[in-house]
């Protein structure tokens, strides 16, 4: 049986999880897990590009999808229709590794 599809609107808020630390390590983000089944990762690390960066600590700011797929666009001068596919696949990702979780959830 095939999993059901998530669901992701613009005014969710998705927060790091508390099974995983985040450390900047020479201008890198790379995120470890404190925590039994989370993600599976290549030697237990995981790390993010500059805008992936820029969402994890937007994350821990509260903010909505809508307002990071606004602030992303303005920032990198592209159209808000690819962030918010980039973004909405970020979460994808992220969420099914539990690395992030949907606020209220």
């Amino acid at each position: 049986m095939k999993p059901a599809l998530k669901t992701i609107s613009l005014d969710d808020v998705y927060i790091p999880s508390e099974k995983v630390v985040a450390r900047n390590i020479e201008g890198e983000l790379i995120i470890v897990p404190i925590e039994d089944g989370v993600a599976d990762f290549n030697d237990a690390l995981y790390s993010l590009n500059e805008t992936g960066r820029k969402m994890w600590e937007l994350f821990n700011s509260n903010t909505s999808l809508g307002m990071i797929c606004n602030l992303l666009a303005e920032e990198y001068n592209a159209s808000l229709e690819k962030i918010q596919k980039d973004v909405f696949n970020m979460i994808d990702k992220l969420s099914d590794m539990k690395m992030i979780k949907k606020l209220g959830s």
